[in-house]
């Protein structure tokens, strides 16, 4: 799962472990231990409500929320001071933006949803495997890929799939603060009674 602030490219990686057996009397058999993973689950195996600091690039701070349900596929993002909230359906493809002023849903294609890699599937791209590192309190790996202007991006993922920090071109751009696998009510995933839909202009 991409994030809304963090965009990448590249193209299929598929990593297969098989192995071969066949009979050999009175011979032990070795073990085999499974090569290091080559590419990073970028989308949560389970519920997950975290907070990131976003840095833009004059230095501001900017709090973001990110919840996700795994029953439907959903995420819901809210930006700190914004009046809206971002749900995007990627079973559907689609992003809905809520307006809590105006009670507003305005529904359009989720951008970058092509490439949503389903949970326990490894990303997509080319990643190289930087090492350990540590973000809130929890363990993650980092993973180096390109965006699509060529500039160097880190991310720092944990084993269940939770993105927790990302680097561009060596400058931070995100850091979650706070870490939840808590079940989230699949309802806040949904508009609030009361809200109307809106096409966007064309």
């Amino acid at each position: 799962m991409k994030m809304p602030f963090v965009r990448v490219a590249g193209g299929a990686v598929c990593v297969l472990l098989t192995a071969v057996c066949g009979s050999m009397a009175k011979a032990d058999v070795p073990s085999v231990t499974p090569p290091p993973a080559q590419a990073p689950l970028v989308t949560p195996l389970h519920d997950a409500d975290i907070v990131y600091v976003l840095t833009g690039p004059n230095g501001q701070h900017l709090h973001q929320r990110m919840r996700w349900t795994s029953a439907l596929w959903r995420q819901r993002v809210e930006p700190e001071g914004s009046a809206t909230i971002m749900l995007t359906d990627y079973r559907t493809h689609t992003l809905m933006v809520l307006d809590s002023t105006n009670h507003t849903a305005t529904v359009t294609s989720a951008p970058g949803s092509e490439s949503f890699a389903t949970p326990g599937t490894p990303a997509a791209g080319f990643w190289r495997n930087l090492g350990q590192g540590r973000i809130a309190g929890e363990p993650c790996t980092i993973w180096e890929s390109a965006d699509s202007d060529s500039q160097t991006t880190a991310f720092c993922y944990t084993d269940d799939g939770l993105m927790l920090g990302a680097t561009h071109g060596g400058r931070p751009v995100v850091e979650a603060v706070s870490v939840s696998r808590a079940p989230q009510p699949v309802e806040i995933f949904d508009p609030p009674p009361g809200y109307h839909r809106v096409d966007p202009q064309r």
